[in-house]
């Protein structure tokens, strides 16, 4: 696989871990649609 993939597949897996982090163990969308702070992070 060539490198630029890669490296855009690493940072796609990246992203989904950080908005897995960011959204933790509630992933209410009504708590996301009223949290300015974490829409702007996701």
């Amino acid at each position: 696989m060539k490198r630029e993939i890669k490296k855009y597949l690493y940072d796609i897996k990246t992203s989904i871990e950080s908005i897995n982090e960011y959204l933790g163990d509630k992933r209410d969308f009504f708590e996301y649609q009223n949290n300015k702070l974490l829409r702007r992070a996701i």
